[in-house]
């Protein structure tokens, strides 16, 4: 008479453990974290809430929403709205969604290995998963640790722009629709390191100055013209907008405003060391100097109106992931592509 259990394996075991059509065991407690009905749940409760989402912000923009812009997290929670109830839920929704995502993605490279598959094109799905990650990674890094600088106005003189080194404005080009209103505008400027190396770059509402792999960029904010005053020592000279400063024979001059001087000319009122070394304020016309201490005198050469821009830095640490992401969907997509034309 047969027996009536399998040897090595108890009933019980094998009754509770026994494999389902997907090759998993019935009894794996943490199955369901990983199964596919799970992920399309996620999936579409995500659309569902971004879609109620979308309707919200633009009803709310004036209001519980004012303090929202770009990719930032943090205007949700400051603070906390019952508006922003669809984000609440969005967040423990897409961890689940992550969770699930990195169990069933394991589970499938795994099983893959073991049986023997290492084309890479098997692996094709599994790394555009890894790619959803690391945007929702991209996503979360943007959203919380993203921080906006201060802005930098730029014109005909050497600026420092934090993250960049110092820049200064070569050109402007502004296309305009007919009622004056800027519809394109590229900015051609000039760049120095903090090593000194020089390099050219071009900004426009959609192209900022970047580094780090966009984790730093300078956005174009405004533009227009602004009063600049060029200031000469000796061979050296230098131009500024009020409230900018520069260094000139070894010391550094700041333009605090613009008056009226003799004559009807622009006079400036400056702020530099004089030849005692002590800090003075000065009104500077066309016909008047500042002794400096090092020897040479502070003169102003002359005030014009120039085209300038204004560059708002912004850190964005989720600009990375979101490059790596994109890379890596986009190679898992090849690689899916080159298997269905097979």
């Amino acid at each position: 008479m047969p027996s009536a259990s399998t040897p090595g394996v108890s009933p019980a075991a094998g009754a509770s453990e026994a494999p389902d059509g997907d090759g998993r065991l019935r009894g794996d407690r943490l199955g369901w974290l990983r199964s596919q009905g799970l992920g399309l749940a996620c999936g579409f409760a995500t659309v569902v809430l971004l879609a109620i989402g979308s309707v919200v912000l633009s009803v709310t923009r004036d209001g519980a929403s004012a303090s929202i812009h770009m990719d930032d997290l943090r205007g949700f929670f400051a603070p906390v709205h019952p508006a922003h109830l669809w984000l609440y839920l969005l967040l423990p929704v897409a961890a689940l969604y992550a969770i699930n995502t990195v169990l069933a993605t394991w589970d499938t490279v795994a099983r893959k290995w073991r049986a023997g598959l290492r084309a890479p094109s098997a692996y094709a799905a599994s790394l555009v998963h890894v790619g959803f990650l690391l945007a929702l990674a991209a996503h979360g890094a943007g959203g919380f640790l993203g921080e906006d600088g201060g802005a930098v106005l730029v014109a005909s003189g050497w600026q420092e722009l934090p993250g960049f080194g110092e820049v200064r404005l070569l050109a402007l080009h502004v296309d305009a629709l007919p009622d004056g209103t800027p519809r394109e505008a590229r900015a051609r400027l000039e760049v120095r390191d903090v090593e000194g190396r020089l390099s050219e770059r071009t900004v426009g509402y959609n192209a900022p100055l970047s580094s780090g792999g966009g984790a730093r960029l300078a956005l174009l904010s405004d533009l227009g013209r602004t009063w600049v005053a060029r200031f000469a020592s000796g061979g050296e000279s230098c131009a500024l907008a009020e409230g900018q400063r520069c260094r000139l024979a070894g010391e550094v001059v700041l333009l605090h405003r613009f008056v009226p001087g003799e004559g009807g000319d622009a006079a400036a009122v400056v702020g530099a060391r004089d030849s005692s070394g002590v800090e003075r304020v000065r009104l500077l016309g066309r016909e008047s100097a500042l002794a400096l201490p090092r020897g040479g005198e502070l003169r102003l050469a002359g005030v014009a109106a120039e085209p300038a821009i204004v560059l708002r830095t912004r850190e964005a640490p989720g600009n990375p992931w979101a490059l790596a992401a994109s890379l890596l969907m986009a190679a898992g997509i090849a690689l899916l592509w080159r298997k269905l034309v097979r």
